[in-house]
Protein backbone atom coordinates (compact mmCIF):
# COMPACT_ATOMS: atom_id res chain seq x y z
CA UNK A 1 0.00 0.00 0.00
CA UNK A 2 0.92 3.52 -0.44
CA UNK A 3 -0.22 5.46 2.52
CA UNK A 4 -1.08 9.26 2.19
CA UNK A 5 -1.75 12.38 4.28
CA UNK A 6 -3.57 15.00 2.28
CA UNK A 7 -5.41 18.45 3.27
CA UNK A 8 -4.38 21.43 4.94
CA UNK A 9 -1.44 21.88 6.85
CA UNK A 10 -1.72 20.23 10.62
CA UNK A 11 -5.69 19.07 9.39
CA UNK A 12 -4.46 16.17 7.06
CA UNK A 13 -6.76 13.25 6.78
CA UNK A 14 -5.42 9.34 6.60
CA UNK A 15 -5.61 8.30 2.90
CA UNK A 16 -4.71 5.45 0.40
CA UNK A 17 -3.27 6.31 -2.95
CA UNK A 18 -5.19 3.17 -4.98
CA UNK A 19 -4.39 4.49 -8.33
CA UNK A 20 -1.55 6.68 -9.50
CA UNK A 21 -4.22 10.11 -9.75
CA UNK A 22 -6.79 9.16 -6.85
CA UNK A 23 -6.95 9.01 -2.88
CA UNK A 24 -8.99 6.46 -0.77
CA UNK A 25 -10.08 8.74 1.79
CA UNK A 26 -9.82 6.48 5.50
CA UNK A 27 -12.59 7.97 7.49
CA UNK A 28 -15.06 7.17 10.46
CA UNK A 29 -14.11 6.14 14.06
CA UNK A 30 -11.53 3.51 13.24
CA UNK A 31 -9.35 6.01 11.52
CA UNK A 32 -9.47 8.49 13.60
CA UNK A 33 -6.56 10.71 14.43
CA UNK A 34 -5.01 10.02 11.27
CA UNK A 35 -1.55 8.09 10.62
CA UNK A 36 0.20 9.07 14.17
CA UNK A 37 -2.59 7.70 16.30
CA UNK A 38 -2.68 4.19 13.41
CA UNK A 39 0.46 4.09 14.05
CA UNK A 40 0.49 3.87 17.99
CA UNK A 41 -1.84 0.62 17.39
CA UNK A 42 -0.24 -0.17 13.75
CA UNK A 43 -0.11 -4.19 14.49
CA UNK A 44 -4.37 -4.05 14.74
CA UNK A 45 -5.42 -1.30 12.43
CA UNK A 46 -2.92 -2.54 9.34
CA UNK A 47 -5.55 -5.03 8.88
CA UNK A 48 -8.31 -2.58 9.34
CA UNK A 49 -6.38 -0.50 6.41
CA UNK A 50 -6.14 -3.14 4.18
CA UNK A 51 -9.29 -4.18 4.35
CA UNK A 52 -10.97 -0.33 3.32
CA UNK A 53 -8.49 -0.75 0.36
CA UNK A 54 -9.93 -4.38 -0.63
CA UNK A 55 -13.53 -3.17 0.08
CA UNK A 56 -14.12 0.30 -1.93
CA UNK A 57 -16.24 0.83 -4.61
CA UNK A 58 -14.16 3.68 -6.16
CA UNK A 59 -16.93 6.28 -5.54
CA UNK A 60 -15.47 8.24 -2.87
CA UNK A 61 -12.26 9.12 -4.08
CA UNK A 62 -10.25 12.12 -3.73
CA UNK A 63 -8.30 13.19 -7.15
CA UNK A 64 -4.55 13.38 -6.26
CA UNK A 65 -4.61 16.63 -8.92
CA UNK A 66 -4.67 19.83 -7.04
CA UNK A 67 -4.69 18.10 -3.63
CA UNK A 68 -2.15 19.03 -1.08
CA UNK A 69 0.45 16.43 0.38
CA UNK A 70 1.43 16.46 3.74
CA UNK A 71 3.74 14.65 5.06
CA UNK A 72 2.89 10.99 5.57
CA UNK A 73 3.48 11.18 8.88
CA UNK A 74 2.57 14.18 10.18
CA UNK A 75 3.19 13.70 13.98
CA UNK A 76 6.09 11.85 14.21
CA UNK A 77 7.06 11.00 17.72
CA UNK A 78 10.62 11.05 17.12
CA UNK A 79 13.23 12.11 14.06
CA UNK A 80 16.49 10.22 14.50
CA UNK A 81 18.62 10.40 11.85
CA UNK A 82 22.41 8.97 10.61
CA UNK A 83 25.60 10.59 9.90
CA UNK A 84 28.39 9.45 7.35
CA UNK A 85 26.42 6.27 6.59
CA UNK A 86 27.54 5.73 2.84
CA UNK A 87 30.64 4.66 2.21
CA UNK A 88 31.42 7.37 -0.35
CA UNK A 89 30.28 10.49 1.50
CA UNK A 90 32.02 9.38 4.69
CA UNK A 91 35.33 8.64 2.71
CA UNK A 92 34.57 12.19 1.33
CA UNK A 93 33.49 14.43 4.76
CA UNK A 94 36.40 12.03 6.82
CA UNK A 95 38.61 10.15 5.19
CA UNK A 96 37.14 7.13 6.14
CA UNK A 97 34.61 5.55 7.57
CA UNK A 98 34.23 6.06 11.48
CA UNK A 99 34.53 2.95 13.24
CA UNK A 100 32.10 1.55 15.56
CA UNK A 101 28.31 2.64 16.03
CA UNK A 102 26.75 4.64 13.32
CA UNK A 103 26.82 8.51 14.53
CA UNK A 104 22.94 9.17 15.83
CA UNK A 105 21.46 12.58 16.01
CA UNK A 106 17.89 13.66 16.33
CA UNK A 107 15.57 16.46 14.35
CA UNK A 108 12.85 18.05 16.10
CA UNK A 109 9.44 16.59 14.76
CA UNK A 110 8.36 20.33 14.33
CA UNK A 111 10.73 19.99 11.16
CA UNK A 112 8.91 17.45 9.15
CA UNK A 113 6.88 19.15 6.38
CA UNK A 114 5.07 17.58 3.14
CA UNK A 115 6.80 16.89 -0.10
CA UNK A 116 5.62 19.84 -2.20
CA UNK A 117 5.79 22.57 0.87
CA UNK A 118 8.32 24.96 0.77
CA UNK A 119 11.81 24.63 2.33
CA UNK A 120 12.28 28.26 3.98
CA UNK A 121 15.77 29.84 4.70
CA UNK A 122 16.06 31.57 7.92
CA UNK A 123 17.53 34.48 7.95
CA UNK A 124 20.50 33.44 10.24
CA UNK A 125 22.29 30.69 7.16
CA UNK A 126 23.55 31.50 4.11
CA UNK A 127 24.52 28.01 3.39
CA UNK A 128 21.42 26.09 3.03
CA UNK A 129 21.88 22.43 2.04
CA UNK A 130 20.27 19.28 0.84
CA UNK A 131 20.73 15.81 1.58
CA UNK A 132 18.54 13.01 -0.07
CA UNK A 133 17.28 10.23 1.91
CA UNK A 134 15.84 7.02 2.51
CA UNK A 135 13.27 7.26 5.53
CA UNK A 136 11.85 4.15 7.78
CA UNK A 137 8.58 4.66 9.73
CA UNK A 138 8.38 2.46 13.04
CA UNK A 139 4.94 0.17 13.27
CA UNK A 140 5.90 -1.59 15.98
CA UNK A 141 7.94 -0.04 18.30
CA UNK A 142 10.93 -1.88 20.94
CA UNK A 143 14.27 -1.59 22.48
CA UNK A 144 17.00 -3.89 21.67
CA UNK A 145 16.28 -5.01 18.88
CA UNK A 146 17.64 -8.22 17.14
CA UNK A 147 19.26 -7.55 13.81
CA UNK A 148 16.99 -10.68 12.60
CA UNK A 149 14.04 -8.93 13.81
CA UNK A 150 14.42 -5.59 12.71
CA UNK A 151 12.65 -5.19 9.59
CA UNK A 152 9.25 -6.56 11.17
CA UNK A 153 9.28 -3.59 13.42
CA UNK A 154 9.01 -1.12 10.08
CA UNK A 155 5.54 0.22 9.07
CA UNK A 156 6.68 1.65 5.78
CA UNK A 157 9.41 3.67 3.60
CA UNK A 158 9.36 6.81 2.09
CA UNK A 159 11.94 9.70 0.89
CA UNK A 160 13.39 12.66 3.07
CA UNK A 161 15.41 15.34 2.68
CA UNK A 162 17.27 16.09 5.67
CA UNK A 163 17.84 20.02 4.73
CA UNK A 164 21.19 21.58 7.20
CA UNK A 165 22.28 24.53 7.47
CA UNK A 166 25.61 23.79 7.14
CA UNK A 167 27.30 27.36 9.03
CA UNK A 168 25.16 27.05 11.85
CA UNK A 169 26.36 23.45 12.28
CA UNK A 170 30.05 24.70 12.70
CA UNK A 171 28.68 28.12 14.29
CA UNK A 172 30.12 27.63 17.85
CA UNK A 173 33.89 27.20 15.88
CA UNK A 174 36.27 24.28 15.93
CA UNK A 175 37.73 25.05 18.97
CA UNK A 176 34.45 25.41 20.65
CA UNK A 177 34.01 22.04 22.87
CA UNK A 178 30.67 21.60 22.10
CA UNK A 179 31.46 22.07 18.13
CA UNK A 180 28.86 21.40 16.39
CA UNK A 181 25.34 22.93 16.44
CA UNK A 182 23.73 19.97 14.97
CA UNK A 183 20.25 20.33 16.60
CA UNK A 184 20.07 24.83 15.64
CA UNK A 185 21.39 23.64 12.03
CA UNK A 186 18.81 20.95 11.32
CA UNK A 187 16.31 21.74 13.42
CA UNK A 188 14.08 24.81 11.80
CA UNK A 189 10.69 24.24 10.37
CA UNK A 190 10.06 22.81 7.12
CA UNK A 191 13.94 21.09 6.90
CA UNK A 192 12.38 18.02 6.96
CA UNK A 193 10.46 16.88 3.61
CA UNK A 194 9.04 13.91 3.53
CA UNK A 195 6.63 11.90 1.33
CA UNK A 196 4.97 11.64 -1.33
CA UNK A 197 3.78 8.50 0.41
CA UNK A 198 4.62 6.12 2.81
CA UNK A 199 4.92 2.25 0.88
CA UNK A 200 4.27 -0.89 3.20
CA UNK A 201 7.02 -2.98 3.02
CA UNK A 202 5.47 -5.60 1.05
CA UNK A 203 5.83 -2.47 -1.80
CA UNK A 204 9.44 -1.74 -1.61
CA UNK A 205 12.52 -3.35 -0.79
CA UNK A 206 15.37 -1.23 0.80
CA UNK A 207 18.24 -3.04 -0.55
CA UNK A 208 19.41 -1.58 -3.61
CA UNK A 209 16.98 1.38 -4.29
CA UNK A 210 18.07 3.96 -6.21
CA UNK A 211 18.36 7.36 -4.61
CA UNK A 212 18.76 10.77 -6.62
CA UNK A 213 18.27 15.02 -6.26
CA UNK A 214 18.18 17.88 -8.29
CA UNK A 215 18.55 21.29 -7.69
CA UNK A 216 16.92 23.42 -10.64
CA UNK A 217 17.24 20.25 -12.78
CA UNK A 218 20.29 19.84 -12.41
CA UNK A 219 21.47 16.63 -10.59
CA UNK A 220 23.30 16.81 -7.35
CA UNK A 221 23.04 13.28 -5.91
CA UNK A 222 22.67 9.89 -7.33
CA UNK A 223 23.61 6.74 -5.28
CA UNK A 224 21.76 3.29 -4.55
CA UNK A 225 21.00 2.38 -0.26
CA UNK A 226 23.83 -0.40 -1.37
CA UNK A 227 26.13 1.91 -0.69
CA UNK A 228 24.94 2.09 2.91
CA UNK A 229 27.30 1.58 5.22
CA UNK A 230 25.29 -0.13 7.43
CA UNK A 231 21.60 -1.38 6.44
CA UNK A 232 18.13 -0.83 7.66
CA UNK A 233 17.95 -3.54 9.73
CA UNK A 234 21.65 -2.66 11.46
CA UNK A 235 20.63 0.51 12.20
CA UNK A 236 17.47 -0.54 13.92
CA UNK A 237 19.52 -2.89 15.90
CA UNK A 238 22.34 -0.01 16.41
CA UNK A 239 19.66 2.92 17.67
CA UNK A 240 17.26 0.88 19.61
CA UNK A 241 20.41 -0.19 21.65
CA UNK A 242 20.56 3.22 23.10
CA UNK A 243 16.75 4.43 22.79
CA UNK A 244 13.12 2.91 22.89
CA UNK A 245 11.68 3.03 19.32
CA UNK A 246 8.01 3.98 19.31
CA UNK A 247 5.54 3.42 16.55
CA UNK A 248 5.43 6.46 14.32
CA UNK A 249 9.13 7.51 14.60
CA UNK A 250 11.19 8.25 11.26
CA UNK A 251 14.56 6.85 11.01
CA UNK A 252 16.54 8.88 8.22
CA UNK A 253 19.37 6.21 7.01
CA UNK A 254 21.93 8.85 6.15
CA UNK A 255 22.79 10.64 2.53
CA UNK A 256 25.09 9.60 -0.18
CA UNK A 257 27.74 12.24 -1.79
CA UNK A 258 26.53 15.44 -3.38
CA UNK A 259 25.54 17.53 -1.04
CA UNK A 260 26.49 21.59 -1.83
CA UNK A 261 28.69 22.08 0.78
CA UNK A 262 30.92 19.16 -0.90
CA UNK A 263 30.92 20.40 -4.07
CA UNK A 264 34.44 22.57 -5.63
CA UNK A 265 33.05 25.36 -5.05
CA UNK A 266 30.32 24.86 -2.42
CA UNK A 267 26.88 25.39 -4.09
CA UNK A 268 23.81 26.20 -1.84
CA UNK A 269 20.68 26.53 -1.65
CA UNK A 270 18.39 29.85 -2.09
CA UNK A 271 15.07 31.76 -2.30
CA UNK A 272 13.97 30.50 -6.30
CA UNK A 273 15.58 26.91 -6.21
CA UNK A 274 13.71 23.86 -6.67
CA UNK A 275 14.94 20.83 -5.17
CA UNK A 276 13.62 17.46 -6.00
CA UNK A 277 14.24 14.04 -4.18
CA UNK A 278 13.57 10.77 -5.90
CA UNK A 279 13.78 7.31 -4.68
CA UNK A 280 13.01 4.08 -6.89
CA UNK A 281 9.62 2.83 -5.75
CA UNK A 282 8.87 6.16 -3.12
CA UNK A 283 7.99 8.62 -5.69
CA UNK A 284 9.42 12.11 -5.91
CA UNK A 285 9.13 15.42 -4.23
CA UNK A 286 9.44 19.12 -5.53
CA UNK A 287 10.02 21.54 -2.86
CA UNK A 288 10.53 25.14 -3.39
CA UNK A 289 12.91 27.21 -1.51
CA UNK A 290 11.71 30.27 -0.31
CA UNK A 291 13.29 33.08 2.04
CA UNK A 292 11.90 33.56 5.27
CA UNK A 293 9.96 36.82 5.68
CA UNK A 294 8.36 38.18 8.82
CA UNK A 295 5.30 37.63 7.73
CA UNK A 296 5.27 33.63 7.95
CA UNK A 297 5.78 34.07 11.39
Amino acid sequence: MKLVSFGPPGAEEPGVLVRPDAILPLRGAAFAGGWSALLARWPVAEPLVRAAVAGHAGTDLVPLAGTRLGPPVPRPGTVIAIGFNYRAHGGEVLGARPPGEPVVFLKPASSVCGPADPIVCPPETRQLDYEVELAVVVGLGGQRIPRAEALKHVAGYMVANDVTARDVAFGAGADHPLLFQIARAKGSPSFCPTGPWLATPDEFDPAGAGLRLWVNGELRQHDSTAGMAVGVAGLIESVSRSMALRPGDVLLTGTPPGCGFQLDPPRFLAGGDVVEAEIDGLGRMRSPVVEHSLERI
